[in-house]
């Protein structure tokens, strides 16, 4: 409704003018009007240019015709001006050219509307030099008709037409942008713009030449066309399209949209990062610790008691004979038995603790707060959970014990190297003494 009301706020001027002032007032100065019409021609001609680079830009069909409006009443209206001085001698060829520039004007803006949103695509094809020389030449024959016109006994006749038909055919383009519903912030202003350019039409209509009612009339001209070219420039400096530029609560609710896919985006960012990281520190047939990871948890562990002083345990795992079950059952038996061995080591160990496959069939625990005497005690359960395991594989049972060495931090080694390899040196003892066994250094 306030959009509206500023469209037909120079009705109320052209009713007070018409009903409450002496036609008879004149402001009769030839001057003044030649440099308004100079001015106008000089913004519509520039308009005109910035409107045909939208629309090489856009090749938005809609921008073609617009352009066409622009170019079409600066061709036109450029004689009212001309024949300004002849405003005594030959009033209508004065007069006539222009309600024609703005009849012409309408029409391109109406047919643009036709056409508006219509091809818009990467393949649209822009009008060839011809199309423009075509109407350019239509333009200038236009102003020869209306010279004839203006000479003819059809002259005052032919100006009524064509004040009533300007007006007839702004109407219709405001209620083609009222009945499609076209709402962009750029074609808010061109709704406003059109009201502007009916109303003028009605007062140059209402108005004898040189009144106040025609001045008015000039006017609201004058500012519907400032409006329409904030319109294309805008376009230009934009997107260089009139339907590509949204209103503010179009951008808000884009950019919500778009904050909302980079939040999206970046959740399952992190999430792949974190399955990455789990996929780095993990080993893919096991599912325990691989080396790396085993080291860095257990130099961490290993800072921790240096703080704290608090007992620190580790031990490494060798299954027994493996070479064997590899050659008598197959590598898929053997992956098996290891993946049922990190079950056993996941179900004796605690939450803290940390299994990590540090070879082929070669594993190690780190026990944090767990002495030698404790780790020991660990290590046998495990061992006999192991000893009491049967695989079943493709139809084959298949048993499997291991030898388990036993180390403390601190006792038996002041480094992770040092204390791994005293582990080591146990487990190399459980072997020597008969495999499925859990030793010390």
């Amino acid at each position: 409704m306030i959009l509206l009301l500023v469209g037909l706020s120079p009705s109320a001027a052209i009713a007070y003018l018409y009903f409450f002032q002496d036609p008879a007032l004149r402001f009769e100065h030839h001057g003044v009007h030649e440099i308004a019409i100079g001015i106008s021609l000089l913004q519509s001609g520039f308009i005109g240019y910035v409107t045909y680079r939208c629309y090489l830009q856009a090749k938005e069909e809609f921008l073609c015709w617009l352009a066409l409006g622009f170019i079409g009443f600066t061709v036109i209206y450029g004689f009212h001006g001309a024949f300004t001085r002849f405003s005594h001698d030959h009033h209508m060829l004065f007069i006539l050219y222009g309600p024609a520039s703005r009849l012409v004007m309408a029409v391109c803006l109406l047919v643009g509307l036709m056409v508006y949103q219509q091809n818009e695509n990467a393949d649209s094809h822009v009008r060839p030099l011809r199309f423009w020389l075509a109407w350019l030449g239509a333009f200038v024959a236009i102003d020869a008709l209306v010279y004839l016109l203006a000479v003819s006994e059809w002259a005052e006749p032919s100006r009524w037409v064509m004040e009533v038909l300007a007006i007839g055919t702004f109407l219709g383009c405001a209620l083609t942008l009222v009945v499609r519903r076209i709402r962009s912030p750029l074609m808010t202003i061109y709704f406003l713009s059109i009201l502007f350019f009916m109303q003028s039409s009605l007062a140059f209509l209402l108005g004898p030449a040189w009144s106040h009612m025609w001045w008015l009339a000039h006017a609201s001209f004058a500012t519907g066309f400032m409006a329409l070219s904030y319109g294309v420039i805008q376009a230009f400096l934009t997107t260089g399209s009139f339907s590509r530029v949204y209103r503010q609560e179009e951008l808000i609710d884009q950019v919500r949209a778009e904050k909302a896919r980079a939040e999206d985006a970046l959740l399952k960012l992190q999430c792949a990062h974190r399955a990455l990281e789990i996929s780095a520190a993990t080993d893919a047939l096991t599912g325990c610790a691989n080396r790396r990871e085993f080291e860095a948890r257990a130099e961490s562990h290993i800072a921790r008691v240096r703080r704290s002083e608090a007992p620190l345990s580790f031990a490494t795992i060798d299954l027994d004979h493996f070479k064997q079950i590899n050659d008598r059952h197959g590598h898929r038996a053997g992956d098996e038995v290891l993946k049922v061995f990190v079950g056993l080591a996941e179900k004796v160990l605690r939450q803290s603790d940390v299994v990590g496959r540090i070879g082929g069939e070669e594993f190690a625990l780190v026990l944090p707060d767990t002495t030698r005497e404790g780790a020991l005690i660990m290590a046998e359960r495990l061992r006999k959970l192991s000893e009491g395991e049967t695989v079943m594989f493709a139809g084959a049972s298949i048993d499997f014990t291991v030898s388990i060495g036993v180390a403390q931090y601190g006792l038996d080694g002041e480094t992770y190297e040092a204390v791994i390899e005293a582990a080591d040196s146990g487990m190399y003892r459980a072997k020597q003494a008969g495999r499925n066994q859990v030793a010390v250094p």
